[in-house]
């Protein structure tokens, strides 16, 4: 084949390739368009997975119609697949030419979701439309009703826009029909008679064709390569538990939920924003404050708060505010969960904070510590069970309410053996943790732990069978009246929340932050 017959027909593909990808797949907006397409899911959603979304660089466009409002959001995986545990979707599985969705059917349950514009994990979110920068890693598109309710029936459009991809094809256009015509040139020379001069022999170098066919191929490749999309490189997403807006809704709605359910000691309504341990706390003071008919307190809602908040890549997550003297514990336990508060913890008034900020949840590499930090409220519930002798003790810096404590206890004890010893065989008060702790590394190394123990009091009552105990007064006739009468036991359930800072190994004792306390049971038996 001839110079001019092989330029011919490179620059008539090239032609013919730009063309067609300039005029009509691309077009002057960059963007490669889908067809409408109809889409309806059994359950509640229809999201993408991860692998569909494995190249990042282009401009995703998503548009949805709908006879419903239509919602359309973009997330990292461990988000949406936490929102979507267990719940009937639709998975978009595969992408084919020319832009075709196949999709597979969850299984699962249909209860309501969580409305999906009012959480604050999406990376983008729109009403019926969504632009989006594909991005590194696992991320996820979801279409749903915007009520989380409804079964999606939705007509969608997709776009995937590749900056500078239309003037790349035109580029592309343009070469291959300069090379076309360069070809039937040459073509046209060698066909023409032309009279022999003789010349001497030279070497065959690449001429002048080749040097436009390279240059034409080299700056095609070049221009090109800026559009091509990369594959993922990222194959683990983390994120801040809460940004600084998102953590000041949540205060916010905490102060009105909280506030409106203690003006009618609403049992019920501070479940909304309170939970693990802290509810029973809430709950058993507005029961104390109802039965004993105490005067409302006034509401002390959440003033200035600070955050500290770390970084997770799936669920339950946790992050700590501060706000004057007292430390709170928030946690989600799933993407479609309410942030509620788990701990409310008073400084005691030496006690100092470390600085939070940088703050990171505590792992199994985090062993440089006298104390492992889970194992601290174990420890303390020992020491304070054994009223002080025990040889943990000796790694905690011990606060005089534990001194005073002992003491009321013991001269308990001493009472009844004094003054009526058939009467009580026994008197304890055992302390464990009554929840799992929550454990947090500061950037200087220390650990600070938020836990909540329980504290059971007992009084065994003794042998005589005209012998029975009641409750005369206080808190603990607001769960058992002085006309209950126990002829076996007297017991009572307070709990402490309690925050400890420990050091790493050989710099110091643990350090107790805070040892509030809310009584929440007592009667007997």
């Amino acid at each position: 084949m001839s110079v001019g017959a092989l330029l011919g027909v490179v620059g008539l593909l090239l032609a013919v390739g730009g063309g067609i990808a300039a005029f009509f797949v691309i077009g002057p907006d960059d963007t490669v368009q889908s067809d409408e397409q109809h889409l309806v899911s059994k359950g509640l959603a229809i999201a993408s997975t991860p692998g569909l979304l494995e190249l990042h660089g282009p401009i995703l466009h998503v548009e949805a119609r709908s006879a419903k409002p239509v919602f359309i959001g973009v997330a990292r995986d461990f988000d949406v697949a936490s929102y979507l545990k267990d719940v009937a979707h639709t998975s978009l599985v595969q992408l084919t030419y020319p832009i075709a969705l196949n999709t597979q059917e969850q299984k699962g349950a249909t209860d309501p979701l969580t409305a999906p514009d009012s959480l604050d994990w999406w990376v983008a979110k729109g009403n019926g439309s969504l632009t989006w920068p594909i991005a590194d890693g696992p991320h996820d598109v979801v279409i749903m009703s915007a009520d989380g309710k409804t079964v999606p029936d939705v007509q969608v459009r997709l776009g995937i826009e590749i900056p500078n991809a239309f003037l790349i094809a035109l580029a592309i256009f343009v070469g291959g029909l300069l090379i076309l015509a360069l070809g039937i040139v040459l073509i046209v020379a060698r066909r023409r008679p032309a009279p022999v001069v003789p010349q001497p022999p030279t070497p065959a170098p690449f001429g002048t064709t080749y040097r436009v066919v390279a240059g034409t191929a080299v700056l095609g490749l070049l221009a090109g390569c800026s559009a091509i999309p990369e594959r993922d490189t990222v194959t683990t997403l983390t994120r801040p538990a809460v940004t600084n807006e998102s953590g000041a809704a949540v205060i916010k709605r905490y102060n009105e939920v909280s506030t409106a359910a203690g003006r009618a000691r609403n049992e019920v309504q501070i479940g909304q924003v309170e939970g693990g341990e802290l509810v029973k706390q809430t709950r058993a003071a507005y029961a104390i404050g109802r039965n004993l008919k105490r005067p409302l307190p006034k509401p002390a809602p959440i003033s200035k708060p600070t955050f500290a908040v770390p970084e997770y890549g799936g669920y339950p997550m946790r992050f700590v505010s501060t706000a004057g003297s007292t430390v709170g514990l928030w946690q989600r336990d799933s993407a479609g969960g309410p942030w509620l508060q788990t701990l409310a913890a008073t400084l005691q008034k030496s006690a100092k904070l470390p600085d939070l900020s940088g703050l990171r949840p505590l792992t199994t590499a985090d062993k440089n510590f006298a104390v492992a930090p889970l194992t601290a409220p174990a420890a303390l519930s020992e020491y304070l069970t054994k009223e002080g002798k025990s040889p943990h003790g000796a790694s905690f810096a011990v606060i005089p309410e534990f001194a005073t404590g002992f003491k009321r206890l013991a001269y308990e004890r001493q009472y009844w053996h004094k003054h009526d010893p058939k009467s009580v065989q026994k008197v304890t008060r055992t302390y464990s943790a009554a929840a799992p702790p929550s454990a947090f590394v500061t950037k200087d190394g220390e650990a600070v732990v938020l836990a909540t123990l329980r504290d059971e009091y007992l009084l065994v009552v003794g042998q005589d069978p005209d012998t029975y105990f009641y409750w005369s007064s206080g808190e603990a006739n607001a769960f058992s009246l002085p006309s209950a009468r126990y002829k076996s036991a007297l017991k009572s359930t307070t709990l402490h929340d309690v925050a400890l800072v420990i050091p790493p190994k050989g710099k110091g004792k643990i350090r107790i932050l805070s040892y509030e306390s809310q009584m929440v049971a007592a009667g007997g038996y």
